[in-house]
């Protein structure tokens, strides 16, 4: 392999104004630097087939992109970082991350559609994690001189980029969320879905996530693509015992991979009573006409790209169904540990149980949605 030469771009000046950021943690330190150029090198090009490189050639010609600080709150409610995002680009698009610890650095697609892009903003100085459900990552931004923290997935909504805090107010969720997990009641749990969602973001940042009208994903050849490459870079090299979680009984069955029609899914606004479209889409994956298992695909960004997000078992199981060319939504987890299909039946919409609880038995249950809606309510 030909000697790879990656550059630092350095997009824009950040003056630092606020004591919480330190103008040096927002460089990259040179061993560090040095460990992430070592690590792409030592890796097989193969390896970043999934984020659209395509050959070696393109490989040699990858850059880095302006390194991100990842952060955290301490105890003492103060920033502490603890580690690095950096974009790693090809002809100035950014393709993936470099995630880079003091010790280590891998490689991945931003998570929860947060869009890599926005890793360029000039005004991002950087990403504050929360490890608390329904809380979640931020991105951490300047606007006229005050510190502002974009929360990236907005659990109750479904929406990116919907909400923005200041850090005391990030410290005050978090608190009370401690509070309420700690009580453990009913009341508490209800207040701990209602604690979010507040906050409005401004309409000149980060923009929302408009999830399109019509739910129908066509499998472009584009997307074929890049999904069947993600699946079988994400499988090839785990164990035999994983691979038979996936119905994988002989890893010659990933060189033939063949996708179902993409099924929608939805969660359940009981309130109002309807239902909401999330972005994702579940594939069906075969292999030499073989059901396999179910390929997550979300999109997102205001540049509408698709990523590959996981996969589920259970693809014989619907493969076995009856009506499965009736099929045309997924609920997950409408109830706790229960998911629906929706199939639409002599022009009328049903609801599905996958499975029933009390005799294990698949498909039985059907629910019109008034129907539906009740047993959610009770």
């Amino acid at each position: 392999m030909k000697k790879l030469t990656l550059i630092i771009m350095i997009l824009g000046i950040i003056i630092i104004t606020n004591a919480q950021i330190k103008e040096n943690e927002l460089k990259l330190p040179p061993k560090i630097e040095e460990m992430v150029v070592t690590k792409l090198k030592n890796e097989p090009v193969e390896n970043f087939y999934r984020y659209g490189i395509k050959n070696e050639e393109q490989f040699e010609k990858l850059q880095l992109g302006r390194p991100i600080r990842e952060y955290i709150i301490t105890d003492k409610d103060t920033l502490m970082p603890q580690g690095w995002r950096v974009p790693v680009m090809y002809e100035g698009k950014a393709l993936f991350l470099a995630q880079v610890s003091a010790r280590d650095a891998w490689f991945s697609t931003p998570g929860m559609g947060e869009g890599i892009h926005h890793y360029e903003r000039k005004d991002l100085m950087g990403i504050l994690m929360v490890n608390l459900p329904g809380l979640g990552e931020y991105f951490y931004i300047r606007r006229e001189n005050n510190d502002v923290f974009v929360q990236v997935f907005d659990f109750a909504t479904r929406q990116y980029f919907k909400n923005e805090y200041s850090l005391s107010e990030i410290i005050s969720l978090r608190n009370r969320v401690l509070e309420l997990r700690a009580v453990n009641t009913k009341e508490s749990r209800k207040e701990i879905d209602e604690i979010f969602g507040t906050n409005q973001v401004h309409e000149n940042d980060i923009f929302d996530t408009n999830f399109p009208q019509k739910h129908e994903l066509k499998m472009t050849p584009e997307i074929t693509e890049m999904l069947v490459t993600d699946i079988y870079w994400s499988f090839i090299n785990d164990s035999d015992w994983n691979l038979s979680n996936f119905g994988i009984t002989n890893r010659a069955q990933l060189e033939n991979l063949q996708l179902g029609k993409p099924i929608p899914e939805y969660m359940i606004d009981i309130d109002n009573e309807k239902l909401i479209f999330i972005g994702r889409w579940h594939v069906p994956v075969m292999s030499d006409g073989e059901p396999l298992f179910t390929a997550k695909v979300s999109k997102w960004g205001e540049d509408e790209q698709y990523s590959y997000r996981g996969a589920s078992s259970g693809g014989k199981t619907r493969h076995n169904y009856k009506h499965q060319d009736l099929i045309i939504g997924y609920i997950q987890r409408a109830t706790p540990g229960m998911d629906y299909y929706i199939i639409r039946r002599e022009h009328k919409d049903v609801f599905v149980q996958v499975i029933d609880p009390a005799t294990r038995e698949n498909f039985k249950n059907e629910y019109s949605f008034s129907e539906f809606i009740n047993l959610l309510k009770k």
